[in-house]
């Protein structure tokens, strides 16, 4: 690999695609992050659970046996009967499961965003830690090749011998920096190996990763997509259904149905005379501050739910204009490193290597030359991954992740 290789350069000449290989993207590690997760199977459970529910309270009510035998003086009883939902509380109850349906899928999803967050952001730092170690080990075939040079100089005696030894040093420092960045390499591959439920030393491939981010078409419906608007939105409709139920709470229910005393000595179970139609009426004489107060308290709980909803808008729509100013900011650094500071850098160290050979430019010099490209590559290599980190914070803002579909639960 030639000084001519830049940073940018790198990732495709390791990835599966140069190799032959098909290759992965980072929507594969995101739905394979979010397959293994077990707090997101836990949301999943709670929607399913939720929906269930709703079901149930959406269902008619199941019809009613009453066996109560008598004895002595009491007759006994035996009704089967139906209630009847008169007042509208069970609807009210309906209406405030299918409600907690919609807060469970938020949560369900802010659980996914999460988990696709942190598989990407973990991704991004492999992919930079993977650089770095290409960069180190350049830095080393760099430094080997100033020794080299070095020694030449000194066996024809244009050279002090102090010159080798300093140049050395440097090859030792280069290997160092080769040994960190192989260990950073290691441990964050077993953060992202972890993530989508691999073993830790698994083979993880590298991956292009191009930005399709547009950013007008990904502000527009920003806040209606965020699990948090999602949920509050949810808690707001729990809190109208709360508010119907606690008001329909004083109205009549009604239970009907066929009556008959069969156990009763002097009675003839099922005769004419002793089957009839039972209804049960039932209805609070007067209300002594119960169902008002009742009604205040889903009131003020619904009122809440409004704020958290306005507070909610406000903070997002920040998230959203600090996420946009980020991702541009990142661009333009990373753009910077790609296009000018970098490759100049490179040439500048080629010339000065040129220049040693010749003796037309001090050995000092030419360590300067080596020392700011390394720096600088490591600095590219930060900006690059800062990019990928303001690209998934912008994703994750607009709840856009790839390889999550927000319509599934």
């Amino acid at each position: 690999m030639t000084q001519r290789t830049t940073y940018f350069s790198l990732l495709f000449l390791l990835s599966p695609a140069a190799c032959g290989q098909s290759e992965p993207t980072v929507a594969d590690f995101v739905t394979q992050a979010i397959a293994a997760n077990p707090v997101v199977a836990a949301r999943r459970l709670d929607v399913l659970a939720a929906a269930a529910a709703a079901k149930s309270l959406g269902s008619p009510k199941n019809p009613e046996v009453e066996l109560a035998p008598g004895i002595g003086f009491t007759n006994s009883n035996f009704v089967f009967g139906q209630s009847f939902d008169l007042s509208g509380t069970r609807s009210a109850r309906a209406q405030r499961a299918k409600a907690e349906v919609q807060v469970a899928k938020a949560r369900l999803l802010h659980a996914q965003l999460a988990v696709g967050s942190e598989v990407l952001s973990a991704y991004a730092s492999y992919r930079a830690a993977v650089v770095n170690e290409l960069n180190a080990a350049s830095g080393v075939g760099t430094a080997s090749t100033i020794v080299g040079a070095i020694g030449k100089r000194i066996e024809i005696g244009e050279a002090p011998a102090v010159q080798l030894t300093r140049a050395e040093v440097e090859l030792n420092r280069a290997e160092q920096t080769l040994i960190l960045a192989r260990a950073e390499v290691a441990t964050s591959r077993s953060t992202v190996n972890s993530l989508i439920g691999k073993p830790s030393q698994a083979e993880l491939p590298l991956t292009q990763w191009t930005s399709l981010i547009d950013l007008e078409v990904f502000r527009q419906g920003m806040l209606e997509r965020r699990p948090e608007m999602l949920e509050t939105a949810g808690h707001i409709e729990v809190a109208k259904a709360a508010v119907l139920e606690a008001r329909r709470q004083g109205k009549p229910t009604l239970f009907a149905g066929i009556a008959a005393d069969i156990w009763s000595l002097d009675r003839r179970p099922f005769q004419r005379d002793d089957v009839g139609l039972q209804v049960v009426l039932t209805m609070p004489l007067f209300d002594r501050g119960e169902n008002r107060l009742a009604v205040q308290s889903a009131e003020s709980a619904r009122q809440a739910r409004e704020a958290d909803l306005r507070d909610v808008q406000r903070r997002i729509t920040l998230e959203i204009e600090t996420a946009t100013t980020s991702l541009s900011a990142a661009r333009g650094v990373a753009r910077s490193y790609e296009t000018g500071i970098v490759p100049k850098a490179e040439q500048m160290l080629r010339a000065m290597q040129q220049g040693l050979e010749s003796g037309l430019v001090s050995f000092l010099e030419v360590l300067e030359a080596q020392k700011t490209l390394v720096q600088l590559r490591r600095e590219s290599s930060d900006a690059l991954r800062s990019l990928h980190l303001a690209e998934v914070q912008f994703l994750t803002t607009a709840a856009q992740l790839p390889g999550l579909d927000i319509r599934k639960p």
